[in-house]
């Protein structure tokens, strides 16, 4: 079973590691516009990992029971929203409904905030069925979510915002591949 998760985690990685770098040498002036915006490569890279996730987790309900059909709708949910940007609609139109003092910004990053408690609802449950190193891979996972989350509300850089996010998909794809594997 070891074998068979370390072949396929490769097999993942060597995959996404393909892809960046081809589009890093496709945009050597402008390598920031591979992993930031919303038609980038890793907005891309982003939504394919949110349904590898929510796939194995479908996969794993299928053995196990009902929960993970609430986790895979959790990650699905998130793939869609990374498609067809259902949070900053929801921004938007908070800013211009309501139309607050700037003191008030964390208003306007209510949907951001909500999904960010749902993930860690969704993490909580997924600790309590992942073990092992797949333990290891979702807390590293809700570091660098975390770490997302705080890079988007307080505006303190995309690059990085996009960065850690990734980092935490393919994480958290990992430990969810390492459940499907064994």
């Amino acid at each position: 079973m070891k074998n068979k998760f370390l072949k396929a985690w490769g097999v993942l990685l060597l995959f996404f590691t393909i892809v960046l770098t081809i589009s890093f040498l496709l945009n050597p002036h402008f390598p920031q516009l591979v992993i930031v915006g919303e038609s980038s490569v890793g907005t891309w890279i982003s939504g394919a990992l949110l349904i590898i996730s929510g796939s194995f987790c479908l996969i794993t309900g299928m053995r196990e029971g009902y929960i993970w059909f609430l986790i895979t709708a959790f990650f699905f949910g998130l793939a869609m929203d990374e498609r067809f940007m259902f949070h900053e609609q929801l921004k938007e139109r908070l800013i211009f409904t309501f139309r607050l003092s700037r003191s008030l910004f964390w208003i306007y990053e209510l949907p951001v905030i909500l999904a960010a408690l749902g993930g860690g609802f969704v993490a909580y449950l997924l600790w309590t069925k992942l073990n092992g190193i797949s333990r290891i891979f979702l807390l590293c996972a809700v570091i660098f979510g975390t770490s997302s989350v705080v890079f988007d509300v307080f505006a303190l850089g995309v690059l990085w915002e996009e960065c850690f996010k990734l980092l935490a998909e393919v994480l958290i794809s990992g430990a969810l591949l390492k459940k499907v594997a064994s």
